[in-house]
């Protein structure tokens, strides 16, 4: 797991990527064994970095763009809207 910094307090990279490279990547919070991490922020990515536009050609790129990117990128967590049923 990749550590990365956001204020200053470190976390732990978690991400789905999907087929065409699109990803949600979120920082969990870093925990002591047995314990359960906490998700704090997330951030949605295109298939393509949002900063230059170059389409990502790897899983790696995204985990650098995400260690690389500036603080004000990450939202809060949030969790997908659920549908209800009828």
């Amino acid at each position: 797991m990749l550590n990365i910094f956001v204020n200053n307090v470190p976390y732990n990279l978690s991400q789905t990527i999907n087929d065409d490279l699109s990803s949600t990547n979120v920082l969990q919070s870093v925990v002591e064994e047995g314990e359960t991490p906490e998700n704090k922020y997330r951030l949605n990515l295109p298939p393509y970095n949002p900063e230059t536009l170059k389409p990502f050609a790897n899983a790696d790129e995204i985990k650098e763009f995400c260690d690389d990117v500036a603080e004000r990128f990450w939202s809060p967590y949030f969790e997908d809207p659920t549908e209800e049923s009828e």
